[in-house]
């Protein structure tokens, strides 16, 4: 089973306490719908939503990505060179821990 990683404090806080958590990769993945395990937070599923060409693609999904703005998020996003990436959503799968 696949691993990802959730190296921002805000983000994988936004995953443990309200259970899913919006997030911008590079890479596509290989499927629409797969599951993942992240550390620290146990089996989530992984759903491949739109490809994120600029920072207004992501105004609906602000209240689940643990910023506190989409200007926070976008910047974040273009620091890791994702800005053409790929938006997830990541639930956590109940009884999984």
């Amino acid at each position: 089973m696949n691993k990802m990683r959730f190296d921002i404090k805000c983000v994988k806080n936004c995953l443990v306490n309200k259970g899913a958590v919006f997030t911008v990769r590079l890479w596509e993945g290989y499927s629409v719908l797969s599951k993942v395990t992240v550390d620290g937070v146990g089996l989530c599923t992984k759903k491949r939503l739109i490809r994120v060409t600029h920072k207004e693609d992501l105004t609906q999904y602000l209240s689940l990505c643990g910023f506190a703005s989409i200007d926070d998020w976008w910047a974040k996003v273009c620091s890791f060179g994702a800005c053409g990436g790929w938006l997830f959503e990541v639930r956590v799968i109940p009884g999984s821990f």
